[in-house]
């Protein structure tokens, strides 16, 4: 046998003579050359580390495009590029109804008089420092192993948050498929006569509709790897609930319900205490009474909820309700904080709360034939003021803190009254509270006629419609110079994506100091970080077109200011976009001028009461937009293409060869303004 154990032994006696022999240089040289390996190696790795600090890690993808090298103008430059041709190339949808394909086009950008509003966007700014700092640690080490791995992983990325205005693509989206959607009809009794009476029990028929729930997040994610959304919407077939033979179990109490007559709604002003009655009347409940489900499945007579939900809102509504008033101030000659307006809660009706009333007393009849309910009592809610009266105690309001200014010069005169009506009425007098994050749209809202604000003419899709509260842009954008001017905390504000003139700094002309707010956003906010109440008032001037906020407070000792804006470049509009639609008489056509694009940036400083300096630097992009015509074509029975923009402003049209009439204010050129006709 192997003595392996002798082997070993020899083995050793032989190697330790070989190493007793080796020449200690020799050992040396090889650790320096493999140290010297290393070292190399490390050096590198920090080198290169370091050479990619200020710009994306090589490997690093978005949406399968390699972004990698590049630095912080390049990549900002990519994402405004590619969100541009995201925009103008729209939401692309497609649907099948009855083995035939449609497709249909939805444009994500609404063009107002006063500027644009995108409905799908991101921060470019927040999104690149985003990217420029993805993997890295702010430690030369971590980051050199990190550069390693980034290169050989190759990740692809996305972007961090999109916005989207859900409610206006769907309203777009539902629009383009109206003709096509169809409820599905229960069985019901359709009444006759009354006395004596006759009944036909209508047939159920089967609805078709579409699905919806799914496109904001679809659209979000194609958004996020700057990838054109291009979405199938499913559809389906909906069976009726009641069926014909469901009604035939009921039809006996027919009758009963009938025989009972009307029902009375009444309510009693909580102020006044003066008492209304309303009457849903025999012939009401003739055209409103329909067969419908409890949540156990038992079958009843009850009223459309349609047509009481409108009776309430048009009959009732306008008595019940009261606009709760917020305590308003102003300062006095001596400096001191007056009150000239007292608060006082609101009122508003209750309509779903008063229609399930309503439907309960109303479906006893099928149940009862006794202790029916012949009246209703309105049930109304209490507003509360955003503002009390008691407030005005230990404001601590002594001084103006600062001073918002802009000019609406050549405004329409809707425009103007939304303006006078958002600053004036709403704004002038309003308190705000320490440590408050200020939000204008809350305190604008709600955007509605009933409201006080009045519509202006707008393209939508391809229809011309009115649209409600132009002109709010201009009270963001001084109340946004008002706050800086006053050294709050900027915590929300989002430039206008087109350069418009009403909004262009009055110290040099260009744009770049302005803020848009589009219910529900993008908003305006600020942080009242003074430690005191705030009280705005605000002035405005028809003649001069100049629009003031003043902010009254307590100064702490701080300063603040903000330089004026640079243009940085101008980007030119493009050719003319033609786009045909069937919305507008053959050879008509109506216009939106064009709009140059721009790269604008300023820097916000405020030194705080202790001392600490804070610098923000607001960079605003704007696009560029061609001039946009709508062109009048003969109908076609395709499927109509909303792949246009909304363009708000007075619409007027003329004959295409003729002269074009083009609508819109103050779109603004390489810093000259050209008011549109």
């Amino acid at each position: 046998m192997i003595n392996f154990k002798n082997m070993l032994k020899n083995f050793f006696k032989s190697e330790e003579n070989t190493i007793k022999n080796m020449s200690w240089r020799r050992i040396w040289t090889v650790v320096i050359v493999f140290v010297s390996i290393v070292s190399i190696f490390l050096v590198g790795t920090l080198v290169y580390a370091q050479n990619y600090k200020d710009s994306v890690l090589p490997g690093v993808y978005l949406g399968g495009v390699h972004i990698g090298g590049m630095d912080k103008v390049s990549l900002s430059s990519y994402l405004q590029d590619m969100n541009n041709k995201l925009l103008d190339s729209g939401i692309h949808f497609k649907f099948t109804l009855d083995g035939e394909s449609h497709e249909f086009v939805v444009s994500p950008i609404v063009i107002r008089e006063d500027g644009v509003q995108d409905l799908i966007r991101f921060d470019v700014e927040n999104e690149t420092e985003a990217i420029l700092n993805f993997r890295k640690n702010n430690n030369i080490f971590a980051d050199a192993v990190s550069s390693i791995l980034v290169r050989m992983a190759k990740p692809d990325i996305n972007l961090q948050r999109v916005f989207i205005n859900k409610d206006v693509i769907f309203e777009q989206v539902k629009n383009n498929l109206k003709d096509y959607v169809s409820e599905p009809q229960d069985a019901s009794v359709k009444i006759i006569s009354l006395d004596p009476l006759e009944y036909d029990i209508t047939s159920s028929t089967a609805g078709f509709a579409f699905d919806y729930e799914q496109i904001a997040g679809h659209i979000v994610k194609d958004w996020s790897v700057l990838k054109s959304p291009d979405l199938i919407i499913n559809s389906s077939s909906r069976k009726a609930e009641i069926l014909e033979g469901d009604v035939a179990t009921i039809v006996d109490r027919l009758s009963v319900v009938l025989e009972a007559g009307p029902l009375d709604v009444s309510f009693t002003d909580p102020y006044n205490k003066r008492n209304y009655r309303w009457t849903i009347t025999d012939k009401d409940i003739r055209s409103w009474i329909n067969v419908q489900k409890t949540k156990d499945g038992k079958l009843f007579f009850g009223l459309d909820s349609s047509s009481t939900l409108a009776f309430l809102n048009d009959e009732i509504k306008s008595t019940v309700n009261v606009d709760a008033e917020d305590a308003k101030f102003s300062v006095g000659a001596n400096g001191k904080v007056t009150e000239f307006k007292g608060s006082r809660p609101g009122v508003t009706l209750d309509g779903e709360v008063t229609y399930s009333d309503i439907q309960d007393a109303f479906m006893s009849r099928t149940f009862n034939d006794e202790g029916l309910l012949k009246n209703v009592s309105v049930t109304s809610k209490q507003v509360e003021p955003k503002v009390k009266t008691g407030e005005l105690n230990d404001l601590g309001i002594s001084e103006v803190l600062g001073v918002g200014h802009s000019k609406f010069s050549g405004s329409p005169s809707n425009r103007i009254k939304n303006i006078r009506h958002a600053a004036v009425d709403k704004l002038d007098g309003l308190l705000i509270k320490p440590g408050e994050n200020f939000s204008l749209i809350g305190a604008l809202e709600p955007f509605t006629i009933e409201a006080g604000y009045l519509p202006e003419l707008v393209i939508k899709g391809d229809e011309i419609k009115p649209e409600i509260a132009g002109g709010l842009c201009q009270v963001g954008t001084t109340m946004f110079r008002a706050a800086m001017n006053s050294g709050l905390k900027i915590t929300e504000r989002q430039n206008h994506s087109l350069v418009v003139s009403y909004y262009n700094d009055l110290s040099n002309g260009n744009p770049g100091t302005d803020a848009t707010i589009y219910d529900p956003h993008p908003d305006f906010r600020f942080l009242n970080d003074t430690g005191n109440y705030i009280l705005i008032t605000t002035e405005m001037d028809a003649q001069t077109s100049d629009l003031y906020f003043y902010f009254w407070g307590t100064n702490d000792g701080r300063e603040a200011s903000y330089t004026p804006p640079v243009v940085s470049r101008w980007i030119p509009a493009g050719p003319t976009k033609i786009v045909e639609t069937t919305k507008l008489a053959p050879g008509k056509q109506e216009c939106q001028l064009q709009h140059n694009g721009a790269e604008a940036s300023f820097t916000y400083t405020r030194i705080l009461a202790d001392g600490k300096k804070e610098d923000v630097v607001f960079t605003s992009y704007y696009r560029a937009l061609p001039k946009i015509c709508l062109v009048g074509v003969d109908p076609t029975p395709e499927v109509p293409v909303d792949g246009v923009p909304i363009i708000e402003g007075d619409m007027t049209s003329s004959p295409v060869g003729g002269d074009t009439v083009e609508t819109g204010n103050n779109a603004s050129s390489t810093g000259n303004s050209a008011n549109f006709n």
